[in-house]
């Protein structure tokens, strides 16, 4: 488009003053599901996504309405805590995997110029507007 156009966007190589007025993601990688106050509620109702766990629910909820059941609620209880509980485990398991593989790659090193400084800081701490040094075959993480 001409210069000037509503959808342009400038970036100012090492001019960080140029991007105060600016709202930018930040560069940290954030590949987990939970936070240690979101797994309980968040991995129940990701389960309860499920169609079988959700029947079971429904069934649980029936069978402690003692004139439509003849059962006793334990025999649904039992399979589906066990079921709940495992899924669970699994899941917490593979999201703290997960947190530590974001924070090794936040914290891997990048070569930046800031202010006609090179330096040496975390992926995490690289914004809009740093010049980085890539070599070949270098990791880079990016948003």
């Amino acid at each position: 488009g001409d210069e000037g156009d509503e959808g342009d966007r400038i970036v100012y190589a090492n001019d960080p003053e140029k991007h105060q007025d600016f709202y930018y993601e930040g560069n940290a990688i954030r590949t987990s599901r939970y936070t240690w106050y979101s797994f309980l509620p968040m991995n129940l109702f990701l389960q309860f996504q499920r169609v079988a766990n959700a029947y079971f629910l429904v069934l649980l909820i029936l069978q402690l309405i003692p004139q439509i059941s003849s059962l006793n609620p334990v025999s649904t209880i039992v399979p589906l805590v066990g079921v709940l509980a495992a899924t669970a485990i699994k899941d917490g398991y593979d999201d703290i995997v997960r947190h530590r593989s974001d924070r090794e790659i936040n914290n891997r090193n990048a070569r930046v110029l800031r202010e006609r400084t090179a330096g040496t800081i975390p992926w995490h701490e690289v914004v809009v507007g740093d010049i980085l040094e890539v070599n070949n075959n270098d990791f880079i993480a990016v948003v």
